[in-house]
């Protein structure tokens, strides 16, 4: 009854309540309704809110997100509510900075713990032995390491994320544990069949025996030994899991007040 009674309120007077609205409530009235989300989704000032947001280096959070191809993938009001917040998801203390693979507000200690380390997509494929689509729905940052040739970016990811899916996929950290050495049995004794393989073929060539080196094939194959030494397999190196160091993917925004129902940048030197 009283949902049905507010939802009735001229539309004149609710555009005029919702601005002496400040971010907090309007993100409680969002949980309302589905008429009322719709309505506080409608609000343009999230939209003025977000460019509001910059980082002491003058970046603002619009150039960051999509300087990591994430822009697209929040609302505007979530990334406001956890700008406005200012202490750490995980242990309530004050957090500076923003923790993008997660988009969770993380302090300089909570930061250093394995639930926050980020690795390259690959490497968390190879070493939980998952699929890309397994990570559907998991945020995956674009990141232009400075120390690679490449200008190509590097896809990172929350290593801690990965792995619950991969937990989940298995069925519990023991089965996954159980698989993951299996697999890691399986290709060390492929990778040493294939190499001894090449290096008998090698060996052959080089002595000027072309046919019997052409027949050389690791035992119950039949595959043809390829020109180039085998690869180490993914699951056994660690390379591609070498950890990002985490404060690269941080945002650290500059303080915002609530004034009444407007947000504003803190002044500088405010207590």
């Amino acid at each position: 009854m009283a949902l049905a009674r507010l939802a009735k309120i001229p539309l004149e007077l609710q555009f005029l309540t919702s601005k002496n609205l400040d971010p907090f409530d309007l993100l409680a009235l969002s949980h309302v309704s589905k008429y009322w989300r719709a309505f506080v989704l409608s609000d343009k000032r999230w939209a003025e809110w977000l460019k509001l947001i910059v980082s002491a280096s003058g970046e603002s959070l619009e150039e960051c997100l999509t300087r990591f191809n994430l822009l697209d993938t929040f609302a505007a009001r979530s990334l406001v509510y956890v700008c406005l917040g200012e202490t750490c998801t995980a242990c309530e203390y004050y957090a500076p900075q923003i923790f993008l693979p997660q988009m969770k507000r993380v302090c300089d200690t909570c930061l250093q713990r394995d639930q926050y380390a980020v690795i390259p997509l690959s490497g968390a494929l190879a070493k939980y032995d998952l699929r890309e689509r397994d990570l559907d729905g998991l945020l995956v940052l674009e990141w232009l390491d400075p120390k690679r040739k490449s200008k190509r970016p590097v896809k990172v990811i929350s290593e801690a994320l990965a792995k619950q899916v991969a937990v989940r996929r298995y069925g519990s950290a023991e089965l996954l544990a159980a698989h993951l050495e299996r697999k890691k049995t399986s290709a060390k004794s492929a990778y040493s069949e294939r190499s001894e393989a090449w290096r008998v073929r090698a060996a052959l060539e080089e002595k000027g025996n072309i046919e019997a080196a052409a027949a050389v094939a690791p035992p119950g194959t039949g595959r043809k030994i390829p020109k180039a030494f085998p690869m180490y397999p993914p699951i056994l190196g660690q390379a591609s899991t070498r950890p990002v160091e985490r404060r690269v993917v941080c945002f650290e925004p500059l303080g915002l007040l609530v004034v009444g129902s407007e947000v504003v940048v803190e002044p500088c030197g405010a207590e």
